[in-house]
């Protein structure tokens, strides 16, 4: 199986990065009859194809938006599922930001308060870092990319009061400049969502993403072993439009690059 990436959990948002409560909760429901397990021991557990070891999966989401708290949590609590959210760490800042980088985010989109990070890192939700301020950090020189990101960590680490290791790339977009920045910024895992052939390290382990419209169906192959090693091949838009055609309930056409793209 694989590590799962969500983005927010929703009611009346039409944007890729938004699932249905109701969605979500049989999501939930079915997971947790596998074995969910925290990222900190995912991280340890990937092969050399990014994969967990069967039935083992873990919850990741991404921006840290504010429908995580009301939507999200209670069904994690009731179905005791652990779950790490990486949290663009300016939204918590003095200065705070807006939710500029999600187009398809409806207006008055907002993240998290850190009243609610507090109250969910003490229930047992994991926090880590989705940059300092969304950036695109391949666009970044070696210096500013680390700065970014040693800020993200330093100010996440002086709010939760414990060790930052978990970094996810904003958009999945990552190279070797951005891998040695997240190393200097004394990160200890890198996240993507790869969409094509892509090496294996601590610094780019994959991730799956689920969109609108992923039932059932869908996530069962999203979390197979067979899902990133054949996302990575270049046989990935046949094999994509053969779940089209065929009617077998798959949903992995353009929307899950459209998410990487925009978030």
């Amino acid at each position: 199986m694989t590590i799962l990436c969500y983005h927010t959990v929703e009611r009346g948002w039409r944007s890729p990065l938004a699932v249905s409560p109701e969605i979500f909760e049989r999501h939930c429901a079915w997971l947790a009859r596998r074995r969910v397990v925290s990222l900190d021991e995912a991280s340890e557990r990937i092969d050399r194809w990014g994969r967990l070891p069967r039935g083992m999966t873990a919850l990741t989401f991404d921006d840290g938006f504010a429908g995580l708290y009301e939507h999200a949590w209670p069904v994690l609590a009731h179905y005791g599922l652990p779950a790490t959210v990486f949290l663009v760490a300016q939204t918590l800042s003095p200065e705070g930001r807006a939710v500029d980088w999600a187009p398809t985010a409806p207006p008055g989109a907002g993240t998290l308060s850190l009243d609610q990070v507090f109250e969910m890192q003490a229930a047992g939700i994991s926090f880590g870092s989705h940059s300092y301020a969304h950036h695109d950090l391949i666009t970044l020189d070696a210096g500013a990319c680390e700065r970014d990101l040693r800020a993200s960590r330093e100010l996440l680490e002086d709010l939760l009061k414990r060790p930052v290791p978990h970094l996810a790339y904003p958009r999945g977009l990552h190279n070797d400049t951005v891998h040695r920045a997240a190393r200097d910024a004394g990160f200890s895992y890198g996240f993507s969502l790869p969409e094509g052939p892509e090496e294996v390290s601590r610094y780019a382990l994959p991730r799956a993403v689920i969109i609108p419209g992923n039932g059932i169906p869908t996530l069962r192959f999203k979390t197979s072993r067979l899902y990133l090693p054949s996302r990575r091949t270049p046989l990935w838009p046949a094999l994509r439009a053969v779940a089209r055609k065929t009617g077998l309930g798959l949903r992995l056409g353009r929307s899950d690059t459209e998410t990487t793209q925009k978030t």
